[in-house]
């Protein structure tokens, strides 16, 4: 179990590297998106630095660090911190573990460390809206982000409402999607008119695919893909991420005529830009 600070950032199934698409991993951030606090205490046993040769116009330095950590849930290891805590050290939830990396496996994305290892446990929708109103805060050359003021509730876990529950995703770039707090008993949905199939129903989720197979054999394509940069599916239009307790948040990686302060229509902007009316 995790510890999470109200109003931390995290994302489940908006990477598409395998261990999130395979449902065993999670990404956090924290309040301050700038320094890393251990939502879990264990004893660091082993920290490895490696180079990444992955291309990403975000990425500040070219490397990664992996620390491994005995916990009472299992071995599990963290990646994208700059690592304060040594090898040995016993850490406590809230602890200062180091500052999150913008590398090129994380550069574009909101600062985080990937945790792998930790078996997901999700609620059911309790809240359900769609209205999907949301105030601009974060504007640069490439992305801007945008903070919900209405969104959908699944226990502690906020985000976008979608298809009965809520989206977590980065579309189309990656091709797949979590639904969080909706098993999804039909074969098919719609996102603005996009069919999406469903791949797996998991307690409180469902796994969707653009195209049928796409999830089944992530490791033999897919990921290839993931590890060179390059889209899975289409272009990166949105990422769609949730906060534990707090307002949940998207990044659009498209052009804005926004500025800071303005209040939006998230489905608005994506039908807009995909040419579909909503």
């Amino acid at each position: 179990m995790l510890h999470l600070r109200r109003g931390t950032l995290i994302s489940f199934f908006s990477s598409g590297f395998p261990s999130h698409v395979r449902g065993n991993a999670i990404d956090v951030s924290s309040p301050d998106m700038e320094n890393f606090l251990s939502p879990i205490e264990g004893k660091v046993e082993k920290i490895i630095k490696v180079k990444i040769g992955r291309p990403n116009k975000f990425a500040k330095v070219n490397y990664d660090y992996v620390i491994y950590m005995d916990t009472p849930q299992g071995k599990l290891k963290l990646l994208h911190v700059e690592p304060e805590v040594k090898e040995g050290e016993e850490v406590k939830i809230g602890s200062f573990v180091g500052k999150f990396l913008e590398n090129p496996y994380t550069g574009g994305d909101f600062p985080h460390a990937h945790i792998e290892g930790i078996p997901i446990e999700l609620p059911r929708i309790k809240k359900y809206d769609e209205e999907a109103s949301a105030i601009v805060v974060n504007v640069s050359e490439f992305y801007f982000d945008v903070e919900f003021s209405k969104y959908a509730e699944a226990g502690e876990l906020h985000g976008l409402g979608c298809c009965g529950g809520i989206l977590n995703a980065s579309l189309l770039y990656a091709g797949y999607a979590g639904i969080i707090g909706k098993e999804i008993i039909s074969k098919e949905i719609s996102i603005l008119g996009i069919p999406f199939y469903v791949s797996k129903i998991g307690k409180n989720y469902t796994i969707v695919e653009a195209i049928q197979g796409l999830v089944e054999n992530w490791e033999f394509g897919p990921s290839f893909k993931v590890l060179a940069g390059e889209p899975v599916y289409g272009k990166p239009i949105f990422e769609s991420i949730l906060s534990w307790g707090g307002k949940p948040r998207i990044r659009f990686f498209i052009s804005s005529k926004y500025k800071e302060g303005d209040v939006v229509n998230v489905w608005r902007i994506i039908g807009s830009y995909m040419g579909r009316k909503v």
